[in-house]
């Protein structure tokens, strides 16, 4: 089997389906690496609620959830980055590759 879909297909998702799901949990704790290292340096900014320890564990135990989900029931109604229908409109779907790309310049 081709090892770039080998994995992704043992998860029960498509090859696009898991680089979403890794993506958007890359770009998840991108922001929070970026939120903490920027409270090191400077105590007095405060870290969102959104980003902070309790926050992305909760997000990365649901995204744990997911995947689990998947690989038992080979779930493909639920976006793998968002949480929702995977039906996107055109400008939706051009933020996520505009942000992805943001990630590699």
């Amino acid at each position: 089997m081709n090892p770039f879909t080998q994995h992704a297909h043992q998860q029960g998702v498509s090859y696009i389906e898991h680089w979403f799901f890794a993506m958007g949990i890359a770009w998840r704790l991108l922001e929070s690496v970026i939120a903490f290292a920027l409270h090191a340096m400077f105590p007095f900014i405060d870290i969102e609620r959104r980003l902070d320890l309790e926050a992305t564990m909760n997000f990365l135990d649901e995204r744990n959830r997911w995947i689990e989900n998947a690989k038992r029931h080979s779930n493909r109604g639920v976006d793998p980055m968002f949480g929702r229908s995977p039906k996107w409109s055109g400008r939706q779907l051009f933020n996520i590759c505009l942000r992805t790309f943001m990630l590699f310049v």
